[in-house]
Protein backbone atom coordinates (compact mmCIF):
# COMPACT_ATOMS: atom_id res chain seq x y z
CA UNK A 1 0.00 0.00 0.00
CA UNK A 2 1.12 3.55 -0.58
CA UNK A 3 1.25 6.05 2.27
CA UNK A 4 -2.24 7.43 1.60
CA UNK A 5 -3.75 3.94 1.76
CA UNK A 6 -1.83 3.12 4.94
CA UNK A 7 -3.04 6.27 6.67
CA UNK A 8 -6.65 5.72 5.61
CA UNK A 9 -6.93 1.93 5.87
CA UNK A 10 -4.61 1.24 8.80
CA UNK A 11 -4.85 4.42 10.85
CA UNK A 12 -8.39 5.54 10.09
CA UNK A 13 -7.88 9.09 8.81
CA UNK A 14 -9.53 10.40 5.63
CA UNK A 15 -6.73 12.02 3.64
CA UNK A 16 -7.97 15.21 2.00
CA UNK A 17 -4.50 16.36 1.01
CA UNK A 18 -0.98 15.03 1.43
CA UNK A 19 2.45 16.33 0.48
CA UNK A 20 6.06 15.35 1.13
CA UNK A 21 7.49 17.54 3.86
CA UNK A 22 11.02 16.20 3.69
CA UNK A 23 13.14 13.10 3.85
CA UNK A 24 16.47 11.89 5.15
CA UNK A 25 18.44 8.67 5.12
CA UNK A 26 16.07 6.93 7.51
CA UNK A 27 12.56 8.19 6.87
CA UNK A 28 10.24 10.32 4.77
CA UNK A 29 7.83 12.81 6.33
CA UNK A 30 4.44 13.82 4.95
CA UNK A 31 2.10 16.67 5.86
CA UNK A 32 -1.50 15.43 5.91
CA UNK A 33 -4.63 17.59 5.90
CA UNK A 34 -2.48 20.61 6.85
CA UNK A 35 -2.62 19.31 10.41
CA UNK A 36 -0.64 16.10 10.89
CA UNK A 37 2.89 14.91 10.20
CA UNK A 38 3.26 11.25 9.28
CA UNK A 39 6.68 9.64 9.22
CA UNK A 40 7.47 6.41 7.38
CA UNK A 41 10.68 4.40 7.86
CA UNK A 42 12.80 3.60 4.82
CA UNK A 43 14.73 0.51 6.04
CA UNK A 44 14.84 -2.08 8.80
CA UNK A 45 17.21 -0.21 11.10
CA UNK A 46 14.94 2.84 10.88
CA UNK A 47 11.93 0.67 11.76
CA UNK A 48 13.58 -0.34 15.03
CA UNK A 49 14.63 3.24 15.73
CA UNK A 50 11.05 4.41 15.19
CA UNK A 51 9.85 2.04 17.94
CA UNK A 52 12.43 3.51 20.32
CA UNK A 53 11.53 7.05 19.30
CA UNK A 54 7.83 6.47 20.02
CA UNK A 55 8.61 4.92 23.40
CA UNK A 56 10.83 7.84 24.35
CA UNK A 57 8.31 10.46 23.16
CA UNK A 58 5.65 8.77 25.27
CA UNK A 59 8.04 8.84 28.24
CA UNK A 60 8.78 12.57 27.67
CA UNK A 61 5.15 13.62 27.37
CA UNK A 62 4.46 16.49 29.77
CA UNK A 63 8.03 16.62 31.08
CA UNK A 64 9.54 19.38 28.90
CA UNK A 65 8.79 23.08 28.53
CA UNK A 66 9.12 23.12 24.72
CA UNK A 67 6.70 21.24 22.48
CA UNK A 68 7.72 17.82 21.19
CA UNK A 69 5.78 15.44 18.93
CA UNK A 70 2.88 13.69 20.66
CA UNK A 71 2.33 10.39 18.86
CA UNK A 72 -1.34 9.74 18.07
CA UNK A 73 -1.05 7.08 15.37
CA UNK A 74 1.30 4.16 14.84
CA UNK A 75 1.36 1.16 12.53
CA UNK A 76 4.15 -1.24 13.43
CA UNK A 77 3.31 -3.30 10.35
CA UNK A 78 4.13 -0.45 7.98
CA UNK A 79 6.43 1.49 10.34
CA UNK A 80 4.39 4.68 10.10
CA UNK A 81 3.59 7.11 12.91
CA UNK A 82 1.59 10.33 13.02
CA UNK A 83 1.34 13.38 15.27
CA UNK A 84 -0.08 16.90 15.24
CA UNK A 85 2.29 19.26 13.47
CA UNK A 86 4.16 21.70 15.67
CA UNK A 87 3.40 24.89 13.79
CA UNK A 88 6.28 27.15 12.86
CA UNK A 89 9.40 27.05 10.71
CA UNK A 90 12.74 25.36 11.10
CA UNK A 91 15.55 27.51 12.43
CA UNK A 92 17.93 28.85 9.78
CA UNK A 93 20.82 31.27 9.61
CA UNK A 94 18.51 33.73 7.87
CA UNK A 95 16.03 33.62 10.75
CA UNK A 96 18.80 33.90 13.33
CA UNK A 97 20.45 36.86 11.60
CA UNK A 98 17.10 38.67 11.45
CA UNK A 99 16.69 38.42 15.22
CA UNK A 100 17.60 41.11 17.72
CA UNK A 101 20.48 40.51 20.15
CA UNK A 102 17.94 39.95 22.92
CA UNK A 103 16.06 37.38 20.80
CA UNK A 104 19.31 35.56 19.97
CA UNK A 105 20.19 35.40 23.66
CA UNK A 106 16.72 34.17 24.51
CA UNK A 107 17.05 31.43 21.86
CA UNK A 108 20.33 30.22 23.38
CA UNK A 109 18.81 30.36 26.86
CA UNK A 110 15.70 28.42 25.79
CA UNK A 111 17.69 25.65 24.10
CA UNK A 112 19.96 25.37 27.13
CA UNK A 113 16.90 25.11 29.37
CA UNK A 114 15.42 22.38 27.17
CA UNK A 115 18.67 20.40 27.38
CA UNK A 116 18.91 20.85 31.15
CA UNK A 117 15.36 19.52 31.49
CA UNK A 118 16.03 16.58 29.18
CA UNK A 119 19.38 15.68 30.72
CA UNK A 120 18.08 15.82 34.29
CA UNK A 121 15.33 13.24 33.73
CA UNK A 122 15.63 9.75 35.23
CA UNK A 123 16.93 7.34 32.60
CA UNK A 124 14.00 5.42 31.09
CA UNK A 125 14.07 1.63 30.94
CA UNK A 126 13.59 1.31 27.19
CA UNK A 127 15.18 -1.55 25.28
CA UNK A 128 18.25 -0.84 23.12
CA UNK A 129 18.36 2.84 24.12
CA UNK A 130 21.89 2.70 25.54
CA UNK A 131 24.67 3.98 23.26
CA UNK A 132 28.08 3.26 24.75
CA UNK A 133 30.38 5.78 23.07
CA UNK A 134 33.59 3.81 23.53
CA UNK A 135 32.14 0.49 22.40
CA UNK A 136 30.68 2.34 19.42
CA UNK A 137 34.11 3.67 18.44
CA UNK A 138 35.67 0.24 18.89
CA UNK A 139 32.99 -1.34 16.72
CA UNK A 140 33.50 1.28 14.01
CA UNK A 141 37.25 0.66 14.03
CA UNK A 142 36.86 -3.10 13.59
CA UNK A 143 34.28 -2.58 10.84
CA UNK A 144 36.58 -0.21 8.96
CA UNK A 145 39.52 -2.59 9.14
CA UNK A 146 37.37 -5.35 7.70
CA UNK A 147 35.58 -3.19 5.15
CA UNK A 148 38.13 -0.82 3.60
CA UNK A 149 41.69 -1.49 4.75
CA UNK A 150 42.45 -3.56 1.64
CA UNK A 151 41.24 -0.69 -0.57
CA UNK A 152 43.06 2.30 0.93
CA UNK A 153 46.71 3.44 0.88
CA UNK A 154 49.06 2.71 3.76
CA UNK A 155 49.05 6.36 4.83
CA UNK A 156 45.24 6.24 5.13
CA UNK A 157 45.46 3.11 7.27
CA UNK A 158 48.04 4.83 9.47
CA UNK A 159 45.80 7.89 9.80
CA UNK A 160 42.84 5.76 10.92
CA UNK A 161 45.00 3.76 13.34
CA UNK A 162 46.29 7.00 14.82
CA UNK A 163 42.82 8.53 15.03
CA UNK A 164 41.36 5.60 16.94
CA UNK A 165 44.40 5.36 19.25
CA UNK A 166 43.87 9.03 20.06
CA UNK A 167 40.15 8.60 20.66
CA UNK A 168 40.40 5.43 22.74
CA UNK A 169 43.17 6.76 24.98
CA UNK A 170 41.73 10.23 25.66
CA UNK A 171 40.21 10.45 29.13
CA UNK A 172 38.15 13.46 28.01
CA UNK A 173 36.32 11.19 25.56
CA UNK A 174 36.36 7.93 27.52
CA UNK A 175 34.82 9.40 30.67
CA UNK A 176 31.46 11.07 30.14
CA UNK A 177 28.15 11.82 31.80
CA UNK A 178 25.34 9.48 30.73
CA UNK A 179 21.99 11.18 30.14
CA UNK A 180 18.99 10.89 27.86
CA UNK A 181 20.06 12.74 24.69
CA UNK A 182 18.15 13.99 21.66
CA UNK A 183 21.40 13.04 19.89
CA UNK A 184 20.72 15.02 16.70
CA UNK A 185 20.01 18.55 17.88
CA UNK A 186 20.59 20.63 14.76
CA UNK A 187 18.90 23.72 13.31
CA UNK A 188 16.45 21.75 11.18
CA UNK A 189 15.04 20.10 14.31
CA UNK A 190 14.35 23.40 16.10
CA UNK A 191 10.93 24.93 15.38
CA UNK A 192 10.49 28.71 15.58
CA UNK A 193 7.52 31.06 15.77
CA UNK A 194 7.95 34.84 15.75
CA UNK A 195 11.67 34.53 16.46
CA UNK A 196 11.12 32.29 19.49
CA UNK A 197 11.78 28.57 19.77
CA UNK A 198 8.55 26.66 20.40
CA UNK A 199 9.42 23.04 19.72
CA UNK A 200 12.00 20.33 19.10
CA UNK A 201 11.33 17.55 16.59
CA UNK A 202 12.88 14.36 15.20
CA UNK A 203 13.93 12.19 18.12
CA UNK A 204 14.90 9.34 15.77
CA UNK A 205 18.48 9.13 17.11
CA UNK A 206 17.53 9.48 20.78
CA UNK A 207 19.80 7.56 23.12
CA UNK A 208 21.14 7.24 26.63
CA UNK A 209 24.68 8.38 25.96
CA UNK A 210 27.27 11.13 26.38
CA UNK A 211 25.64 14.44 27.35
CA UNK A 212 27.98 16.31 25.01
CA UNK A 213 26.43 14.70 21.94
CA UNK A 214 23.61 17.24 22.28
CA UNK A 215 26.06 20.14 21.79
CA UNK A 216 27.94 18.80 18.75
CA UNK A 217 25.88 20.52 16.05
CA UNK A 218 25.22 23.62 18.14
CA UNK A 219 29.01 24.13 18.16
CA UNK A 220 29.50 23.30 14.49
CA UNK A 221 30.82 25.94 12.12
CA UNK A 222 28.93 25.24 8.89
CA UNK A 223 26.37 26.83 6.58
CA UNK A 224 23.66 24.56 8.03
CA UNK A 225 24.22 25.56 11.66
CA UNK A 226 24.53 28.85 13.57
CA UNK A 227 28.22 28.60 14.41
CA UNK A 228 30.47 28.07 17.40
CA UNK A 229 29.72 31.39 19.08
CA UNK A 230 26.06 30.44 19.37
CA UNK A 231 26.93 27.00 20.73
CA UNK A 232 29.18 28.57 23.35
CA UNK A 233 26.27 30.77 24.45
CA UNK A 234 24.16 27.65 24.92
CA UNK A 235 26.95 26.05 26.96
CA UNK A 236 27.13 29.17 29.14
CA UNK A 237 23.38 29.18 29.84
CA UNK A 238 23.52 25.42 30.44
CA UNK A 239 26.32 25.99 32.98
CA UNK A 240 28.36 23.28 31.33
CA UNK A 241 31.18 22.19 33.66
CA UNK A 242 33.82 21.94 30.89
CA UNK A 243 33.12 23.78 27.64
CA UNK A 244 36.53 22.89 26.19
CA UNK A 245 35.67 19.18 26.23
CA UNK A 246 32.36 19.82 24.46
CA UNK A 247 34.23 21.81 21.80
CA UNK A 248 36.80 19.00 21.46
CA UNK A 249 34.03 16.50 20.78
CA UNK A 250 32.39 18.77 18.22
CA UNK A 251 35.70 19.09 16.36
CA UNK A 252 36.15 15.32 16.53
CA UNK A 253 32.69 14.87 15.03
CA UNK A 254 33.76 16.92 12.00
CA UNK A 255 36.91 14.84 11.58
CA UNK A 256 34.93 11.63 11.99
CA UNK A 257 32.34 12.49 9.33
CA UNK A 258 33.99 10.52 6.45
CA UNK A 259 33.91 7.42 8.66
CA UNK A 260 30.21 7.97 9.31
CA UNK A 261 29.68 8.26 5.56
CA UNK A 262 31.50 4.99 4.91
CA UNK A 263 29.74 2.97 7.59
CA UNK A 264 26.34 4.61 7.09
CA UNK A 265 26.57 4.27 3.32
CA UNK A 266 27.46 0.61 3.65
CA UNK A 267 24.71 -0.25 6.14
CA UNK A 268 22.02 1.69 4.25
CA UNK A 269 23.27 0.58 0.81
CA UNK A 270 23.90 4.18 -0.29
CA UNK A 271 26.80 3.83 -2.71
CA UNK A 272 27.35 7.54 -3.35
CA UNK A 273 27.56 8.30 0.37
CA UNK A 274 29.93 5.36 0.91
CA UNK A 275 32.23 6.39 -1.95
CA UNK A 276 32.29 10.01 -0.86
CA UNK A 277 33.57 9.04 2.58
CA UNK A 278 35.98 6.48 1.16
CA UNK A 279 37.52 9.02 -1.22
CA UNK A 280 38.07 11.46 1.62
CA UNK A 281 39.93 8.81 3.61
CA UNK A 282 41.94 7.72 0.57
CA UNK A 283 43.05 11.30 -0.09
CA UNK A 284 44.29 12.02 3.45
Amino acid sequence: MDIKEIIENELGIVVNNISILGQGLDSIAYRVNNEYIFKMSKHNEARENLKKEINVLNYLKGKLSLQIPTIEFYSEKYSVCGYKEIKGEKLTNEIYNSMSIEEQEDLARSIAQFLKELHSLPLPEIEDLELDVIEDYKGDYESLKELIYNDIPKKSQEYLDSLFRRILSDERIIKYTRVLCHNDLSCNHIIMQNNRVVGIIDFGDVAITDRDKDFIYLLENSSEELGRDFGLKVLDYYNHPNKDIAVLKSDLNDEYYPIEQILGGQSKELKEMYNDGLNKIRNI
